[in-house]
């Protein structure tokens, strides 16, 4: 990374690689004293969230009134609704405004798209 101005002026030369080794260095010696860190609270939900998130079942959906919701209710989080993702169906509404949810319909949009339809018309998302 080169030279930083550390605190008071003092110039400090850490590359990645050695604040890597600091850190493992760290976390060895605390589970040899056997030091907790406690996670903080946003961070825990943050990371209960993901965790929610990778072990749900895909849920099945029809595909084309997925399309069609997500068209033309996608800034709103439409489509997200009708998938069951409340969290994220709940952030597409709040942040609508902004554009984020339109954006992100449109990465959704290109996930379900190229998905084949079951014999029922339903696909996995």
């Amino acid at each position: 990374m080169g030279k930083k101005n550390g605190p008071k002026g003092k110039k400090n030369d850490v590359s990645f690689d050695d604040y890597l080794a600091l850190q493992q260095e760290l976390d060895r010696t605390r589970k040899e004293y056997g030091v907790e860190v406690k996670e903080g609270r946003i961070s825990r939900m943050i990371s209960n969230f993901f965790d929610k998130r990778e072990n749900r079942e895909p849920q099945p959906v029809l595909r084309k009134k997925y399309l069609l919701l997500a068209l033309f209710t996608g800034w709103m989080g439409g489509h997200r609704f009708y998938a069951r993702q409340y969290p994220t169906a709940i952030l597409y509404l709040l942040l609508f405004w902004s554009g984020f949810p339109i954006a992100m319909t449109l990465i959704d949009l290109m996930v379900a798209i190229p998905k084949e339809a079951d014999k029922d018309g339903k696909i996995l998302i």
